[in-house]
């Protein structure tokens, strides 16, 4: 009781007080969920590896989870390793090449989270060679081109499912596809990593249509505790580092029995919800737009999102099509032009509105998003670009608020810079 007396406390005093629109950093954490997780830090708390009883109760709490996330992604448990979060799921994923020793060209985007550049780029140093991909104007990854690059030497192909700066969705069952196509054609199987931490619960997967090797989800991100996640691994992999053998050897390390079960409540309960929350963000999401496209000098990216927000996409596959909305409607990523990213953040938050900075607001090239670089965007945008990510619990008045308080602030920031 005293955990939920807490959670309700902050959630009153620090949230409804206020106006949180950075949910694609980290998302509300589910007050239920939290308390779930205290009970059972304290009633479950040996590890999961010790044979007396304590220790299998822990184990068989352990394998519940993993049955449940299973049932929710309708996958079999046996592909589903629990980690540490998004970051590490995708290292363990996209390293793995080493550890089967396989050789190679690598794949990937510039629109990419870092925790997939940052590792792809150090296997560049070890030398493999990479080609890195940049999107269109829209954001989204012409498929063409991946198949275009594709050789009897790729071993990797990496592309994020929702870009967490923009929201594009990429066209992941294409891909896919295409690339299990060329592995048939040249006899020897291409690897298909995708980074799924910002689609996962919030828009329809299908791991079990497609040919995707890895998909990575993390738990903050849908209203989960943070410190844990998973990957989905098609086929076993070799681990990168060892140690007691936990999760198949995949990621050693006693596992957080704790976090794992309101992990697998949080991805079941997304999941259960989809179909309505996604519903309810696309009314959302269009309120806002529609608001931000009358205050002067802003300017939406990419620009195929004011006319156009969720416009489907047709790709032809054998089996009949595959319709898929172009954008998440829970990341919307926008600019005033003159004002710096930093600056309307931080004016923002002294009104109440939490939202975050789109690309880094400095001219040095070593900070500019690689995102809105690839897209093409101009450096003005790139050094102005904030974003606004939203949730289950977000309010239409609060978007309306937010759009109110943002116009009269970016006039005031005008008059002074």
């Amino acid at each position: 009781m005293l955990m939920d007396f807490i959670s309700v406390f902050l959630y009153n005093n620090f949230v409804m007080k206020n106006i949180y629109l950075d949910w694609a950093a980290t998302s509300i954490p589910d007050h239920k969920i939290l308390q779930n997780i205290y009970e059972t830090s304290i009633e479950t708390f040996a590890n999961a590896s010790s044979l007396h009883s304590l220790g299998i109760k822990a184990k068989k709490l352990l394998e519940k989870s993993r049955e449940q996330c299973a049932n929710a992604l309708k996958v079999d448990k046996k592909n589903i390793f629990f980690t540490s979060g998004g970051t590490e799921s995708n290292n363990l994923s996209i390293y793995s090449i080493i550890r089967k020793k396989i050789k190679g060209t690598i794949i990937s985007t510039n629109i990419e989270h870092p925790s997939v550049l940052s590792p792809i780029g150090q296997l560049e140093d070890l030398g493999f060679n990479v080609i890195r991909i940049d999107s269109e104007k829209s954001g989204i990854i012409d498929p063409d081109k991946i198949e275009k690059s594709l050789t009897e030497n790729t071993a990797l192909v990496a592309i994020i499912h929702v870009n967490n700066e923009t929201g594009a969705i990429q066209p992941i069952n294409k891909l896919a596809e295409i690339i299990y196509k060329y592995s048939n054609k040249i006899g020897k199987n291409i690897l298909f990593h995708c980074d799924g931490v910002q689609a996962a619960g919030k828009i329809p997967i299908n791991l079990t249509r497609s040919n995707i090797d890895f998909y990575t989800i993390s738990s903050h991100k849908i209203s989960g505790p943070k410190g844990v996640g998973l990957l989905y691994c098609r086929k076993k992999i070799e681990p990168l580092y060892k140690g007691g053998g936990q999760e198949s050897g995949i990621r050693p390390g006693t596992e957080n029995v704790a976090n794992i079960f309101g992990f697998s409540l949080a991805l079941q309960q997304a999941v259960d919800n989809i179909n309505q929350n996604i519903e309810s963000a696309k009314k959302k999401c269009s309120l806002l737009i529609s608001n931000l496209k009358k205050i002067k000098e802003c300017r939406i990216i990419p620009e195929q999102r004011i006319d156009a927000t969720f416009f489907p996409q047709q790709y032809d596959r054998a089996d009949g099509s595959d319709m898929q909305d172009l954008f998440s409607p829970y990341i919307l990523n926008f600019y005033i032009k003159n004002i710096p990213a930093e600056v309307l953040v931080r004016a923002m938050s002294e009104k109440g509105f939490f939202i975050s900075a789109g690309a880094a607001c400095s001219s040095n090239k070593k900070n500019e998003s690689q995102t809105l670089k690839s897209m093409k965007v101009e450096k003005a945008g790139m050094l102005s670009s904030v974003r606004v990510s939203i949730g289950p619990q977000t309010k239409e008045e609060e978007l309306i608020d937010f759009c109110n308080v943002l116009e009269e602030e970016s006039k005031k920031l005008l008059n002074v810079i």
